[in-house]
């Protein structure tokens, strides 16, 4: 399966590729470029070898220490610095949050399209300044013509890619009504940086790269996109190249100027009809005219005296609150040391809420306020002994129903006004589905491969106009009624488990945010079969010793993950670009998590 990079990365994907290409490997954070591109959709800027695999224990790695940018007015933080860029400039002339976090959205969808873009979904979690809140939801929705039979059949031989994996796109719908219901400037001005990135070019950072080659194959099967991201269809760019879309640009215009109708009523979609119709995808213009962004009540929960507003069903804000007060039915000093109790609370926490997670027992629209409810996350915390882990019977007698959305960027902004938006986006998969509309210059989403075919009575059973089940769970902290932190992460199942690590160790530990996001993970996940299995960065606390001993315990399954570390593989333990708002000092701290490159930029100081 896709998210497990280690281990399923094939030793004929390197013997495809050119002996003599320019290798992945770290780039450093460039200026937007204004180069003319070498084709069309232009170039982007590879970059040296991926670290071979990992070596061993290192107390302090390099690859995970953090920066704190720090900012009395505001703070971007997301995946890309030409987006936190385009999204902080936003801020300094005088937009506000949501402006801010719609722009990051979009340029990032033009400076890292390997994640997101206006063919997948987007969740905004929104926190106002008169102490409101709202959950946008821009879900991809499934098709009316898609079909459970033939996508089995796929399934069965294969990976669910390409034109039968596509649901209906939810972002573009998302982002220009959060702009409109709750921002300042117009969709034209909004889209004008992304316009400038596709246009001009970018750096593409060292994560990104590692996407690139990681699913080579798979973007050398899509054709149009190969020519954007491989060099005659089949290697690497070199170095001095800079990737740019002018399809995408074009594009990007035509929204600009004519709206989001263009898209979802218009000769764009038209185009989108005619290439699906062509190609055995089952999106039609029918579906298309019928997407609305839909606001939800946020989900709320408690930890530590802390206030957490997240994202309700179909985000993975339930899940969070389970693991949450599963952690705080025990005594802070527990997780607050470096100790081998502390690393196994974490992971049975973990294996716990990833079980109920993905074995629902109501219907799911219904359910994350279940996993929410703070005297079941005590139940549940009472099986936990710390004498050997739980067998898998001990969690519960159902089994899982695991499903991947692993393409994913989160945005974390904050205004000087007491705004704050964490928006998480997807496209569903690494390029999503793999191919695109020639011409149009985005990639689709894969998010059909995220239902069940063959059950109908399972709740992640595909039907028209369902929405998939996801883990995306941007997340707002409050501390005396006053936001502390927006954050949320990229990492699929492990996204949960990722966040719980950083506000514990905020909550629990005290730390800044710099060392709460550094502080090495220890994370559960999903194996290729389905199995729950352990990852852990050996760094820090998570010493070899203590692995070895958690093993000794119980825990079989676990992937360590030793430094240096290859970048693709680092992407297992979560992307948390995190803002954090000191109310006393009117202070901002922003981080972009290491592990996939992330960034966080402050505005300059207003005049």
């Amino acid at each position: 399966m896709d998210q497990e990079p280690l281990e399923v990365i094939a030793d004929d994907r390197r013997r495809r590729m050119d002996a003599g290409r320019a290798a992945l490997g770290a780039l450093a954070v460039g200026a937007l470029l204004a180069t003319a591109c070498a084709s069309p959709l232009g170039a982007r800027r590879a970059a040296p070898a991926p670290t071979p695999p990992p070596a061993g224990y290192v107390a302090d790695p390099e690859q995970i220490r953090t920066v704190e940018v720090r900012s009395s007015d505001g703070m971007v933080a997301c995946g890309s610095p030409e987006a936190a860029r385009a999204g902080a400039a936003v801020l300094a002339a005088g937009g506000n949050a949501i402006d801010a976090a719609v722009v990051t959205a979009f340029a990032l969808g033009a400076s890292e399209p390997v994640t997101s873009g206006i063919g997948g979904q987007a969740f905004l979690l929104i926190y106002l300044k008169d102490g409101r809140s709202v959950a946008i939801d821009g879900s991809c929705v499934v098709p009316a013509l898609a079909n459970p039979a033939e996508l089995q059949a796929i399934r069965n031989v294969g990976t669910v890619r390409g034109y039968q994996s596509i649901a209906v796109p939810g972002a573009l719908a998302a982002l220009a009504y959060a702009l409109e219901r709750y921002g300042t400037m117009t969709l034209a001005d909004a889209l004008a940086p992304a316009i400038d990135i596709a246009e001009f070019g970018f750096h593409m950072n060292t994560t990104e790269l590692a996407n690139v080659e990681t699913y080579a194959a798979k973007i050398q099967r899509g054709g149009y996109l190969a020519d954007t991201f491989l060099k005659e269809f089949t290697g690497l760019w070199p170095p001095e190249h800079v990737f740019c879309s002018g399809d995408l640009a074009a594009t990007l215009r035509r929204i600009a100027r004519l709206g989001p109708g263009e898209f979802y009523r218009g000769r764009i979609a038209d185009e989108i009809d005619a290439d699906m119709a062509a190609n055995g995808g089952y999106v039609r213009k029918a579906d298309l005219v019928q997407v609305r962004a839909i606001e939800r009540p946020p989900l709320r929960g408690r930890y530590r005296g802390l206030d957490v507003i997240t994202f309700p069903y179909p985000g993975g804000g339930g899940s969070l609150l389970e693991m949450l007060n599963i952690l705080e039915s025990f005594p802070p000093e527990l997780l607050r040391g470096d100790s081998l109790d502390r690393l196994h609370l974490l992971l049975e926490a973990e294996r716990i809420t990833l079980h109920d997670t993905f074995s629902p027992t109501v219907p799911l629209p219904l359910y994350d306020h279940e996993l929410a409810d703070r005297r079941r996350g005590a139940q549940r915390a009472s099986i936990i002994r710390f004498d050997r882990a739980l067998r898998a019977e001990e969690i519960g007698e159902a089994t899982p129903d695991p499903f991947f959305v692993i393409g994913t960027t989160q945005v974390s902004v904050a205004d000087r006004d007491g705004n704050v938006v964490a928006l998480t986006q997807t496209v569903g998969a690494s390029l999503g589905s793999g191919v695109a509309t020639p011409g149009l210059g985005f990639a689709y989403n894969s998010n059909l491969d995220a239902f069940d075919y063959v059950h109908p009575r399972s709740p992640f059973y595909l039907a028209p106009s369902k929405v998939p089940m996801t883990t995306l769970t941007p997340t707002i902290v409050l501390k005396a009624g006053k936001p502390l932190l927006a954050f949320g992460s990229a990492g699929s199942e492990r996204i949960v488990p990722s966040m719980a690590v950083v506000l514990s160790a905020i909550a629990d530990r005290g730390d800044d945010l710099g060392r709460a996001v550094a502080t090495p993970r220890v994370v559960c996940g999903f194996g290729n079969a389905g199995e729950t299995k352990g990852y852990l960065e050996l760094a820090g606390e998570i010493t070899p010793e203590r692995a070895g001993a958690l093993e000794r315990q119980g825990f079989f399954d676990m992937y360590r993950q030793g430094f240096p570390a290859r970048w693709i593989d680092l992407m297992v333990f979560g992307g948390t670009n995190a803002v954090q708002i000191d109310s006393a000092t009117h202070t901002f701290v922003g981080v972009g998590d290491p592990r996939r490159q992330g960034v966080a930029v402050a505005p300059r100081p207003r005049e």
